[in-house]
């Protein structure tokens, strides 16, 4: 049956007369119908292809613009501590921390200790002289290279306030004026002078420990290490680390730390890189806090690791949602959620109330 219609149809068309008017209109509509077909069969694609092109041409336009800006960041940054004035700058800014006026009464007064062929400061914060109280150290950071006594006075007035211990705030030597050893000999033999004089500081020496923030962590753990490794050394409780920088070199803070190191041999060293020490057995109660989205976290989280690992007792705080938030924590503008674990862990540490 459908031979038949199809031949039939076949019939049809062959007697059709393509002469007549209405048949040739017919033909010519349906070749100019052809031609437009086939002419957007052609353009199609071809638009098709060229809608993509820009589509792709711009995603190229933004990919270059991104690392453009990231190679001009790096280039700012790498200037940033790449010449005496920008240093000096750098630490202007750092000293900005401390506030106008301070929050916190406290009693306090600086004292020059002698050390080993040199002279140092540090700053007790103490308002009952009369009894014995647990002491914490305090390690400023920023970068190696800038952080002195005032700059970090409010976050020391703040700990020493909110826990009733003596602080005591170290103010070492900076690079890159003073390559390494020289920070970590300062922190330690200073950490070792105020051991030895806890009594006349005010300090319950079985109540003894180190704290710090950036840097100032990475000091105060390398302190921490090597007073392990060595005798007649404070005999530390705890060591609290805020923002900590645990690796001489590696990806974070790289553009400070050369400012400081002079070799390879120097950043992997033990007391160089904290956490690539190859022993942690020994090393106190360890509290961290770390920002979310901080550079240096990954080096934190790898310590705690480590520090577990070597059966060492840890608790670790992170700050959801925040990054290397060491501006508040030093100036103490609000009380954050660091700042709250801080006093919650010197109180643990030291078994106060």
């Amino acid at each position: 049956m459908a031979g038949k219609v199809a031949n039939s149809s076949f019939v049809l068309l062959s007697k059709l007369d393509v002469s007549r008017p209405a048949y040739a209109e017919l033909r010519t509509d349906r070749q100019e119908n052809a031609s437009k077909t086939a002419k957007r069969n052609i353009l199609k694609p071809l638009g098709t292809i060229k809608k993509y092109k820009m589509k792709y041409l711009s995603l190229l336009i933004i990919t270059v613009l991104i690392i453009t800006l990231n190679i001009l960041a790096v280039s700012a940054q790498e200037a940033w501590l790449s010449t005496p004035e920008s240093i000096s700058q750098f630490r202007k800014q750092v000293e900005q921390i401390k506030p106008d006026s301070s929050k916190f009464d406290v009693d306090s007064y600086d004292k020059t200790i002698q050390l080993k062929g040199r002279q140092i400061s540090i700053r007790i914060y103490n308002s009952d002289v009369n009894n014995l109280k647990p002491g914490l150290i305090y390690v400023h950071g920023a970068c190696w290279v800038a952080g002195s006594l005032n700059s970090h006075d409010e976050i020391c007035r703040y700990l020493s306030k909110k826990t009733d211990v003596v602080v005591i705030a170290i103010d070492y030597r900076l690079a890159p004026e003073n390559k390494y050893p020289s920070s970590h000999n300062d922190v330690y033999e200073a950490s070792n002078w105020i051991f030895n004089h806890s009594e006349e500081l005010g300090i319950d020496k079985n109540k003894f420990a180190i704290s710090g923030e950036s840097a100032g962590a990475y000091f105060a753990a390398a302190t921490v290490l090597r007073a392990i490794d060595s005798e007649h050394s404070p005999e530390f409780q705890f060591q609290l680390l805020v923002y900590a920088a645990l690796d001489g070199g590696g990806s974070s803070w790289s553009e400070c730390k050369d400012l400081y190191f002079t070799s390879k041999e120097e950043v992997r060293s033990r007391y160089g890189s904290p956490l690539w020490s190859d022993d942690l057995t020994g090393i106190p109660l360890t509290f961290n806090i770390f920002g979310q989205d901080e550079i240096s976290r990954a080096e934190q989280e790898l310590y705690v690791r480590k520090l577990r690992e070597n059966g060492v007792e840890v608790k670790s705080f992170m700050y959801k949602d925040k990054g290397h938030d060491v501006v508040n924590w030093g100036s103490v503008n609000s009380e954050t959620d660091a700042h709250l674990k801080a006093i919650e862990y010197i109180k643990e540490g030291f078994g106060l109330n």
